[in-house]
């Protein structure tokens, strides 16, 4: 799966794992991802951070890059400078970034390898607030509806 280990949760810094409710029937079944913390202790609750639907942060990077390409000028510009810099990753890093950006279209669905080439994390908040970490430290907020 292409969060593992990459949904954290913004309340108690833990990572969040996948969790399969009502596996038996197909009907019914939903994949969702919670923080790890929530029951740590058995019987006893721990993070009080809610669970995210699969579905929502498949949406909440297309949504992100989306608003990347809104901002492409601003994000070009970003990573032109990152070019200039003393610093080696830094410099791959926008290279990486404006290749990936000269030629994009918004995208309607999830494309994993995408994902992989700019994503670094998310980040899940209580009160439907998800921030998307780029490889270069970016920070894209995201507000799912």
């Amino acid at each position: 799966n292409p969060f593992a280990g990459r949904v954290i949760c913004g309340h108690c810094g833990s990572v969040f794992g996948r969790k399969v409710w009502n596996s038996n029937d197909e009907r019914f079944r939903r994949i969702v991802w919670r923080c790890n913390n929530k029951y740590k202790v058995k019987g006893k609750k721990g993070c009080e951070n809610k669970h995210i639907d699969d579905k929502v942060l498949y949406q909440a990077f297309v949504n992100t890059f989306n608003a990347i390409l809104e901002s492409k000028d601003y994000f070009m510009e970003k990573w032109k400078d990152g070019l200039k810099s003393e610093n080696a990753l830094v410099k791959y890093k926008s290279k990486q970034f404006i290749e990936i950006l000269e030629n994009a279209k918004s995208i309607e669905k999830f494309d994993m390898d995408l994902f992989f080439s700019i994503a670094q994390k998310m980040t899940v908040f209580e009160g439907d607030k998800i921030i998307v970490s780029l490889l270069d430290g970016t920070e894209v907020e995201v507000v799912i509806e």
